[in-house]
């Protein structure tokens, strides 16, 4: 929810300042602003293919630990985990993934709640399944982009706009059913 307070923060300083320059200037803006896969150069997806090695390699490292955060704080410290260390770590790791992705493709929304959504509903182990949800959104990234440039050819649709409309049904989903129990 946080994020989502943030993010309406700066989508109305950012919608301010595209008001305020040049129309022309604000058009070339505007696919950044609700996120493309259109046109990336090649050392922006060099630099995504080395981050995302990198964080990968990170959270898989993490990720026992990532399967006992889901257990309460006394359940995780007994087994082991420094909590707020972790978490501290987490976020950073997190913050640092969405910082590259967004600065590669602008603000793609969702994709960091369907993927891993996808990847626990087809996983049959109770840990955090990093790579599944790792190749869910990347999948969900890959259909949202083709569906935009496909659904009203010839007009493209950003691919962050596919997503909202995708993901703000899946977010109302997740929000109404039942929670489950991890301990």
């Amino acid at each position: 929810m946080a994020g989502i307070g943030v993010g309406a923060v700066f989508g109305a300083i950012t919608q301010l300042l595209l008001a305020r320059v040049a129309i022309d200037t604000a058009n070339a803006a505007y696919p950044w602003t609700v996120g493309s896969l259109n046109a990336r150069p090649i050392g922006a997806l060099q630099l995504l293919m080395l981050g995302l090695g990198l964080g990968l390699a990170t959270a898989l490292a993490l990720a026992r630990s990532l399967t006992l955060l889901r257990f309460k704080d006394a359940t995780a410290s007994g087994l082991g985990v420094n909590i707020k260390r972790r978490r501290r770590e987490v976020l950073l790791l997190s913050v640092a993934l969405t910082a590259l992705a967004v600065a590669v493709a602008g603000p793609v929304g969702m994709v960091g709640l369907i993927g891993p959504e996808i990847a626990r509903s087809l996983s049959s182990s109770r840990s955090v399944p990093i790579l599944a949800a790792t190749l869910s959104g990347a999948l969900v990234m890959v259909l949202a982009d083709l569906a935009g440039r496909t659904l009203l050819a010839p007009i493209e649709i950003p691919v962050g706009i596919v997503t909202a409309v995708v993901g703000g049904p899946w977010l109302l989903w997740i929000l109404m059913r039942p929670q489950r129990s991890f301990t």
